[in-house]
């Protein structure tokens, strides 16, 4: 159980330093009305920047949970001979 507690927290941390300063780059950008790019930049961010990272940690979360309860299960079925 903490173990599985301990992974969900990493993983969500790390989700939250990867792409919780973002709103703050994009606030740091010029006005999309004054410069059309920047809009253009945000999208390409989130969509191809950020969904990666999304996919990558999220499996990266679902190997280590299977992981661990592939562990307890061993170690369950160890104390049971």
């Amino acid at each position: 159980m903490r173990r599985q507690f301990r992974l969900g927290v990493l993983a969500f941390g790390m989700l939250v330093g990867l792409t919780g300063p973002l709103p703050l780059v994009f606030a740091a950008l010029p006005d999309p009305a004054a410069r059309p790019g920047s809009a253009l930049l945000v999208w390409a961010v989130l969509g191809v920047g950020a969904y990666p990272v999304f996919v990558v940690i999220g499996r990266w979360y679902v190997v280590r949970a299977e992981r661990n309860e592939r562990d307890a299960v061993e170690r369950d079925e160890g104390t049971r001979r």
